[in-house]
Parts: structure tokens; sequence; C-alpha cells
């Protein structure tokens, strides 16, 4: 086995979205490599450059929700997803909304949390009054 130093990651880019027969090793299939794995790194990066100018350029106000979504991601969860809803989150990596799954639920959440203000303000009430009550019961008790 190469040491890790001599291994060469080579990306095929394939014409169609079908997976190489099982058992087919990189190359055999007679398409060419198309770059080195420095290469394709540095094609992400320039991509990734452009990626908040078009965006921007996105029409109506599509474009400032995704800009926004996408400045203040700095929390991470992990979500399980009904079928449609992947295939919801998965149609705009697809349409190149989103350059990612994670992207696009950030800003779906984002947005359904927008669309029930109002819930969130009824819940946020409730809650404080339920720490109003466990103060209550915490001073009964004589504990701070």
């Amino acid at each position: 086995m190469a040491a890790p130093e001599d291994r060469k990651i080579v990306i095929i880019e394939r014409k169609d979205d079908t997976p190489p027969p099982s058992g087919t090793a990189a190359g055999a299939t007679g398409e060419e490599p198309k770059g080195t794995i420095e290469e394709i790194t540095s094609s992400v990066r320039e991509l990734a450059k452009t990626l908040p100018e078009s965006i921007g350029k996105l029409p109506g106000s599509i474009g400032a929700a995704i800009q926004q979504a996408l400045a203040s991601r700095d929390l991470n969860v992990t979500v399980h997803l009904s079928e449609e809803a992947m295939r919801s989150v998965e149609m705009l990596v697809q349409a190149g909304i989103f350059a990612t799954r994670s992207e696009a639920a950030a800003y779906l959440i984002g947005e359904g949390i927008a669309a029930r203000r109002d819930l969130f303000e009824q819940v946020t009430e409730k809650i404080i009054q339920i720490e109003k009550l466990k103060s209550e019961l915490r001073s009964l008790t004589g504990r701070p």
C-alpha cells in the first residue's frame, strides 16, 4: 500500500448520474480524470468566492434572505427529515439556489420561524410565566 503522501486523489467526471459498475476501478471506465485534489480544491475555493455575489443577484428578497441565513449560521444541530422534506431540501441544492443541504435546511428553518412568529411570541410568554412560577416555588422552600 502506498504511503499517504504518495496517494493521489483523482475525480472522474461522469456524463450521467449513474454510478460506475460495481467493482470497476477509477479509470477503467474509459473516462479521463478531471484534476488532482489541489486543482479541485482551487476550483471550489474560486466558486465559494463568487457564491455571495451570485446569491445577491437572485430576484426579489430571496437573495437577501439567503445571504442572511448563510451569514448567521454559527451553531450546529442534527435533524431527521421526512422523505418529502428531504426531497424539498435536495431540490433547492439541485437548482443551485444553495450549495449544500445544510444551507438549504438553515434557510428553510429560518423562514419557518419567521412565518410562525406569532407562535414563538406565545411560547415566549408561557416560558416567562413558567419561570416565574418556578421562582415562586423555589422561594417557598428557601432555595434561591
